[in-house]
């Protein structure tokens, strides 16, 4: 026992001037999402905090909402009610730098929550699975703040114990391309 306190102690004093060396970006970005159990693409907000160490290795949270969803373009979305998307996710970043160009690779898990209907008794269905996501990006700018696009694959891992959203939630998954700011501190 005491051997592995000393030796987290010591991992510990070692990344401590690694970590202090950290870059933090907070990224508020805007997109569309495409692809896979998608009707039509809508417009996706959000954004998101990454810590980025100076070995280029870093954790990121990002939290994306998706309005409309489950509704098509040419339906009024009243009929469907309240449908949407949100997913919050943590990731390890892995980014490295050419120049002012700083390509990185995100990997990581969280909640995907569906809701699809808001009709009180009658119809409300909503799930919070387990997912995933992997994609990339670019960040262009090498100061404080930087432009920053990003594409990202997102997939259910769980199903739901829903009846009403078991077979629009069967192999759910959608692709994110957003495009923000991200701000340097």
């Amino acid at each position: 026992m005491r051997k592995a306190l000393l030796a987290s102690l010591v991992a510990a004093a070692i990344a401590a001037p690694a970590m202090a060396r950290a870059d933090v970006l907070l990224t508020p970005y805007a997109g569309v999402n495409f692809n896979g159990s998608t009707v039509d693409h809508r417009a996706v907000v959000g954004g998101s905090v990454t810590f980025i160490g100076s070995s280029g290795f870093g954790l990121e949270v990002d939290l994306g909402f998706i309005p409309d969803f489950f509704a098509p373009r040419d339906l009024d979305t009243d009929v469907l009610g309240t449908n949407n998307v949100t997913t919050v996710m943590g990731s390890l970043v892995f980014a490295g730098r050419l120049g002012g160009v700083q390509p990185y690779l995100a990997a990581g898990a969280g909640l995907i929550r569906t809701q699809l209907g808001d009709f009180g008794e009658l119809f409300d269905a909503a799930a919070s699975n387990l997912g995933v996501n992997v994609g990339g990006g670019l960040r262009l700018g090498g100061g404080r703040v930087a432009l920053q696009s990003d594409v990202r694959y997102f997939r259910n891992l769980t199903g739901t114990d829903e009846p009403l959203l078991e077979a629009t939630l069967d192999d759910f998954s959608f692709w994110r391309g957003t495009l923000g700011i991200s701000l340097r501190f």
